[in-house]
């Protein structure tokens, strides 16, 4: 990885974490963003972990609810967003097995 490609994936993730904390006041397009540069990835590791295409959309669409609750009034995601977002992936998809 180049430092420019460094300074560009740091530089999305700024981003995304941008795009939960206007989420956190209610901003509703802000997460549909959200939602549209993630979901993919997301979508990705459940279907791995499960093998199963409906349970992972199932799963999917819990996680995103999930999300919405959990940046209600933060200033912050916990921790950078698509981080954020595989740990309650990979949390959901393992009690699921």
């Amino acid at each position: 990885m180049t430092m420019t490609d460094s300074a560009t994936r740091a530089s999305e993730e700024q981003d995304l974490d941008a795009l939960l904390v206007r989420a956190a006041v209610g901003d509703c397009d802000a997460f549909g963003e959200f939602y549209d540069a993630t979901a993919p990835q997301i979508y990705a590791v459940l279907l791995s972990m499960t093998g199963v295409a409906s349970t992972a959309d199932t799963l999917l669409e819990n996680i995103y609810v999930e999300a919405w609750e959990r940046m209600r009034g933060r200033s912050a995601p916990p921790c950078p967003g698509r981080e954020w977002m595989s740990s309650i992936a990979h949390r959901h998809a393992a009690a699921h097995l």
